[in-house]
């Protein structure tokens, strides 16, 4: 949709501003009991160039607008909502790739924790202020990755069941332990059952638990972290 006044929603105004009153009884003929709901519907249309009820060629034969300046107004408007929503693409895309590419910089090995539990025994809220998120990541040394895989699978297989031993096979907020996930790249990970054993490997990634505390509308706690 158009940031600022689309050709269209320009060439509109100015026949409401002629016809303040057809302009009335034609939002009400859309039979919605709040007049300002018909007008967002209205304006949606003439910013968006997306005809819905008729709206938009209702207008031009209601408003006598002149026909080719109203066609090429809303042909003009569609081209430039395209245009809109491709370059706001673009931007997410380049977005994404510097967020890859930070990430991959920085990435860090560690085990994550899985559970019976899809969701917070507690508060989400009390979840992530408390940042309990924080007994589902297990930290490694980068330079676990300089040594073989097999050597990595024992090592890995050693702290995790470290691991299960001393939190009793529980994980707080989220009920017991079932398995982990050693993420050993950006793009890879290797799942191991509670004994440490190595199960098998995954190219890509996997789903991580995340919770918001909020107060007044603000973030004012984030896990995991």
């Amino acid at each position: 949709m158009i940031k600022n006044l689309s050709p269209l929603e320009k060439l509109v105004r100015q026949a409401f501003a002629d016809h303040p009153g057809k302009k009335q009884r034609f939002a009400q003929s859309l039979g919605y009991k709040n007049l300002n709901n018909a007008f967002a519907l209205i304006y949606c249309c003439l910013r968006s160039g997306v005809d819905q009820q008729n709206i938009l060629r209702n207008i031009q034969k209601i408003f006598k607008i002149d026909e080719w300046n109203y066609d090429e107004a809303w042909h003009t408007t569609k081209i430039l909502v395209r245009q809109q929503t491709r370059i706001a693409q673009l931007e997410e895309d380049l977005e994404q790739q510097k967020k890859g590419i930070l990430a991959r910089k920085n990435f860090r090995p560690y085990i994550y924790v899985k559970t019976s539990e899809s969701r917070p025994t507690c508060s989400i809220t009390i979840y992530a202020f408390v940042n309990l998120g924080k007994f589902r990541y297990v930290f490694l040394p980068y330079q676990i990755l300089q040594n073989s895989d097999e050597y990595q699978k024992m090592k890995v297989g050693e702290i995790i069941r470290k691991h299960f031993l001393e939190s009793d096979g529980k994980c707080p907020g989220m009920g017991s332990i079932t398995d982990y996930f050693y993420r050993n790249s950006y793009d890879s990970f290797w799942e191991f059952d509670t004994e440490g054993d190595f199960v098998n490997s995954s190219i890509g990634n996997f789903f991580e638990s995340h919770a918001l505390a909020m107060y007044n509308n603000k973030t004012i706690a984030e896990t995991p972290v």
